[in-house]
């Protein structure tokens, strides 16, 4: 029997035996979880699931759908990050805007987003050169190319950081203060 005899019969067999374990691991993982439920079940009684549903007021049952709008505004919100609307500002919290700033839009007192009709490097070019005369240190930067980029800068006990994606022809670019 050659070499290569031997070795494709090896790898026939570690693919047998792969495969083998492809089926079965997934029969054993239910008939593990079966025997945790069961273990469950049969260790606590059924007075103590009952006294457990008891316990919890209703009151706290019907309170738990209104977490939904929170955390459906919370989502908008965030879409609307990369959609600003109305005019840009020059200025924000002490951070210049790029004058190619077509929208811009503050959403609370520390995220600010606006679009430019510039690219990715553009802002990042903008950004180093504008915020290190103002004393800020660069901590970090992640450039993407004429598309993308993501930047931090720290100066006394505040952090900025500067995301900078693609938009239809432009660019947004948010601003976040910690």
């Amino acid at each position: 029997m050659s070499r290569l005899s031997k070795f494709l019969l090896v790898l026939g067999l570690i693919v047998f035996v792969l495969a083998c374990n492809l089926v079965t691991q997934p029969i054993q993982d239910v008939q593990n979880l079966a025997g945790t439920a069961q273990s469950f079940a049969t260790v606590l009684p059924i007075e103590t699931l009952q006294a457990l549903a008891s316990a919890i007021p209703a009151e706290t049952l019907q309170a738990l759908p209104s977490l939904a709008p929170t955390l459906q505004a919370f989502a908008t919100d965030f879409g609307n990050f990369f959609n600003p609307q109305g005019t840009p500002v020059t200025e924000w919290n002490g951070i210049p805007i790029m004058s190619q700033a077509t929208a811009g839009q503050e959403f609370d007192a520390n995220n600010y987003s606006f679009k430019a009709t510039a690219t990715a490097t553009e802002a990042q070019e903008f950004y180093n050169a504008q915020l290190t005369s103002l004393g800020w240190t660069q901590s970090f930067s992640m450039p993407g190319g004429a598309e993308a980029a993501l930047m931090s800068f720290e100066k006394e006990d505040k952090t900025l950081i500067i995301t900078v994606t693609p938009a239809e022809g432009s660019i947004v670019v948010l601003l976040t203060l910690a």
